[in-house]
């Protein structure tokens, strides 16, 4: 039974809380108060400590063994001198010990001391200015090694606090912080820090949201003093940091550090008169015989030694073999170009241009030049361009290999930009490939440029938007179809009502360009005018329009959620007569494809069937036409999803525009990484007519086009004219495999400098690269009326990551890499010899996925070296894709006449 409740014991609780509050206020008031008195640091005091300092590195398995070292020593803080608003701390750090990880020490820790250059290191007492809980400034010996300056600097940041709640700005060994203080108990507080910038670091990311590379930081530092508020007792700091991909969360490593700073005794020390702390300091100065350095908390980065640097050409010279074109599509060659792009990027335009005039480097100046795209420093631009002349047709293919490789980066340099653009607008003789190759690179690297530094480079991207805008204006017919494919790389709203213009009032090509233009752009930016004009063009409101511009157009309207009423029309549009049944079997097909993957839509597309009985029968939902809209997935983790995306726009049982794409989803964001697209025209005069015609006489052609992560490249086009496809068709130059494409390509790119509270600089670092092959081969048969196509996709990719801490005495890192070398077969089969029969085949072969880690600890000086190396494989299983029971009908018709 429960005690009656009195008024004595309802007094008892509030005065108890009273009292408990009054006494967090103490606390708080008289350690901080406004008139800076404090009892903390008493001018004449000795505080003796003992420091515990811990770095650990391992894989994002936390169950896995990790590697790393921690430091004991004592630390003596003496008040040598003080007023009423500043204090000078003379602080000792005494017998610093190095224990490392080892195989013979004792669990569960498995720490033991080891000897290292730390032990003969010169070091003496160094000062701090503290004034109210902040340290103004740090005074250290002249000469000292730097890593044992970095070490003073994270113990000097442990008597950084305050202690009021509340939000401030600091700067300590951890960089320039965002710093939050919570009360924890009348003795206890808790620091946090956010938002540490060290902008004095080189810094490199990725702005995609899906190739990007995920950092998460967590920093706490919890105080606590004695009751009398007197002294610190304890300072212990905990942080972790985290770096993963963050389309597959599990690849990535982490570092943890931690401090454990305890009080052990107090004792009187000898105290320095002097007016102010600069007359202060000059006397401990000339009494110690010691020169001081003043210095900010930031800890500063350790140079490496010059015998681990090798030079760009040597690094050529050992990688040679691997960068042959034969071996592209593989592995090996992606692993050599992560190296080279490394070295490249601290390399002389001396050493790069020996590699350029090496003549044993001839056969892989293309993969050279994939290499200093993505490079891209002055020194490896300027090597570059000393060789490459864009004016020469003997260099036509190196030059748009160099021109490919700038437009893929992530990293776009802004006075490339500025060279390129003074190379188009002054060379008059450039090839008419190189001049397009040219524009769309300055396009894709000025729109990359806005995406990495928003408006830093506000002024060049509007010039790169100005430079196409007036070409666009000013040259007419098929000369400016260049400039649409250059607004879809540069993807600039501002560009938005041009391209509308274009839809409205240009040729049914400018149209369709136009919404291509438009289709790429963030749905972000899919404005109320964007949906007005889809919605007219595709349904042909106010005049006629290219049957791909209404296909994209529908593209647009299906993928921005539209309203219930739009998505009605869309379906009665289904049972429709209009002619152009191709048209209305994409529009169902890609309603369907949309429906499967969002149960939501799906939903909304079942009401309306049932509520209309137009629709809900046989001929609304099952459309004449062989266009194909599907997604099938190859990749399902916690993280992300890969799909394969391919979508048909048939005419006349030819692809009058096709793409398969490699897609890349996270959390409702979709990423394209590669399309490869076929696009023909005017081939109805050699198939059966289906009554379907264009307001325009389309020319005879077809070619394909690539995207390749989110960047245009010129049109391959395989023939252009009657004569041309004829001269394919008798010779059979098309009939057997070449290769269309080539590159490396870099699809990570991470580098950041994260300074540790506790003194150490971790250096994180993430590549991954693409080696890429595309090949293909085409047969026409005029005698038997069928056609056969295969495009295959080949390509090793891997993925290296790394974290390192690396000092004068002692080096720990961890290194991860993930690898594979996925195929994708693409191939058709045309039967017109009497009704057309399309036969689409979709495969990827069996591929092998590898996760290797590896854990490494050295002394520099000693014997000692720990590795510890896991490593995983797992197969992932080949698969045709199922694309409709339709394709499979036709797949039976065509294959049941050959056998």
């Amino acid at each position: 039974m429960l005690p009656p409740i009195n008024s004595c014991s309802i007094l008892y609780t509030l005065f108890t809380w009273f009292l408990g509050m009054c006494y967090g206020f103490v606390l708080l008031s008289s350690a901080a108060g406004q008139n800076g008195d404090t009892k903390l640091f008493e001018v004449g005091e000795t505080l003796k400590y003992h420091l515990h300092s811990t770095v650990l590195l391992n894989e994002n398995d936390s169950s896995s063994k990790n590697v790393g070292f921690y430091i004991t020593g004592d630390v003596v803080v003496r008040t040598v001198w003080g007023n009423n608003v500043e204090k000078l701390l003379k602080v000792e750090f005494n017998s610093p010990q190095l224990h490392i990880k080892s195989r013979k020490a004792p669990s569960p820790d498995g720490f033991i001391p080891h000897s290292s250059k730390l032990d003969g290191f010169q070091n003496k007492p160094f000062l701090v200015a503290w004034n109210k809980g902040r340290i103004e400034k740090i005074l250290l010996p002249k000469g000292e090694t730097l890593s044992l300056a970095n070490l003073k600097k994270g113990i000097a940041s442990l008597f950084q606090f305050q202690l009021l709640d509340g939000q401030f700005t600091e700067t300590d060994s951890s960089g320039h912080c965002t710093t939050a203080y919570s009360s924890l108990s009348p003795t206890k507080i808790l620091k946090t820090k956010t938002d540490c910038l060290s902008q004095d670091f080189p810094y490199i990311r990725n702005p995609d949201e899906i190739l990007g590379t995920k950092v998460h930081s967590s920093r706490q530092t919890e105080f606590e003093f004695d009751i009398t508020n007197s002294y610190l007792k304890s300072a212990r700091t905990k942080e972790t940091h985290e770096i993963f991909l963050a389309a597959k969360e599990e690849i990535g490593s982490y570092v943890e550090a931690s401090q454990i700073l305890n009080f052990v005794k107090s004792e009187p020390s000898q105290t320095v008169t002097g007016e102010d702390i600069d007359t202060v300091i000059e006397k401990i100065s000339q009494s110690d015989g010691v020169i001081f350095t003043q210095e900010s908390l930031l800890t500063e980065r350790e140079s490496v030694a010059l015998e681990a640097v090798i030079s760009f050409s040597k690094q050529i010279d050992n990688l040679r073999d691997y960068l042959k074109s034969q071996n592209l599509g593989i592995l090996k060659p992606a692993k050599a170009f992560l190296l080279l792009v490394n070295t490249g990027r601290s390399s002389t335009r001396q050493d790069i241009l020996k590699a350029l005039e090496s003549n044993k480097n001839k056969k892989i100046l293309p993969q050279i030049y994939d290499i200093l795209g993505y490079v891209q420093t002055k020194e490896s631009h300027e090597a570059a361009t000393k060789k490459l002349h864009f004016d020469d047709e003997d260099q036509l293919d190196l030059s748009e290999r160099y021109l490919w490789a700038l437009s893929f980066s992530s990293q776009p340099n802004p006075d490339i930009i500025k060279d390129l653009i003074k190379k188009y607008t002054k060379l008059i003789t450039v090839p008419e490939k190189v001049k397009e190759t040219l524009i769309l690179t300055i396009a894709s690297m000025a729109q990359r440029l806005a995406k990495l530094h928003k408006n830093a480079h506000l002024k060049l991207v509007q010039e790169v938007e100005q430079l196409i805008i007036n070409n666009l204006e000013y040259t007419t017919d098929t000369a400016r179809y260049v400039f649409f494919r250059a607004l879809k790389n540069l993807q600039s709203e501002s560009t938005i009502p041009l391209l509308l213009r274009y839809i409205q009032n240009g040729t049914l090509k400018e149209g369709v360009l136009s919404f291509k233009a438009l289709k790429s752009f963030d749905p972000k930016l899919w404005n109320s005018d964007i949906l007005r004009v889809a919605e007219r063009s595709f349904f042909q409101l106010d005049r006629k329009y290219d049957s791909s511009s209404r296909t994209l157009a529908a593209d647009i309207l299906i993928e921005s959620n539209p309203s219930d009423d739009l998505l009605e029309n869309l379906m009665y549009f289904l049972s429709s007569n209009d002619p152009a049944f191709e048209v209305r079997q994409y529009v169902f097909q890609r309603i369907k494809m949309i429906a499967d993957e969002n149960p939501h839509f799906k939903n909304r597309v079942h009401k309306i069937i049932k509520r209309n009985n137009k629709i809900n029968n046989y001929s609304g939902l099952s459309p004449r036409g062989l266009s194909t809209a599907l997604k099938r997935h190859f990749l399902k983790s916690a993280s992300s999803n890969g799909s394969l995306v391919s979508i048909q726009e048939i005419k006349s049982g030819i692809a009058k525009r096709g793409t398969v794409s490699v897609m890349l989803d996270k959390d409702g964001v979709n990423n394209e990484l590669f399309s490869l697209g076929i696009f023909s025209g005017g081939l109805n005069s050699f198939l059966s007519s289906d009554g379907e015609t264009d307001e325009e006489e389309e020319i005879i052609t077809a070619g394909m086009d690539l995207t390749i992560l989110g960047t245009q490249i010129r049109p391959f086009v395989f023939f252009e004219g009657q004569g041309e496809l004829m001269g394919h068709v008798w010779s059979g130059t098309a009939s057997e495999k070449t290769t269309a494409f080539q590159a490396l390509a870099l699809l990570y790119d991470h580098l950041e400098y994260i300074r540790l509270g506790s003194g150490f600089l971790a250096e994180l670092n993430l590549k991954g690269a693409i080696s890429f092959d595309l090949s293909g081969k085409i047969e026409i048969s005029l005698w038997n009326r069928n056609a056969e196509s295969l495009v295959e996709k080949s390509a090793g990719i891997v993925v290296m990551g790394s974290i390192k801490i690396d000092t004068s005495f002692v080096k720990s890192q961890i290194e991860f890499n993930t690898s594979i070398e996925p195929k994708l077969n693409f191939q058709t089969n045309i039967d017109f010899s009497s009704n057309v029969h399309l036969c689409i085949r979709l495969t990827q072969p069996d591929s092998l996925f590898k996760h290797n880690v590896f854990k490494i600890e050295r002394i520099p000086g000693s014997k000692h070296k720990l590795r510890i190396s896991k490593y995983k494989n797992s197969m992932v299983s080949g698969r045709t894709y199922s694309i409709n029971k339709k394709n499979n009908e036709m797949c039976n018709a065509i294959f049941s006449q050959i056998f």
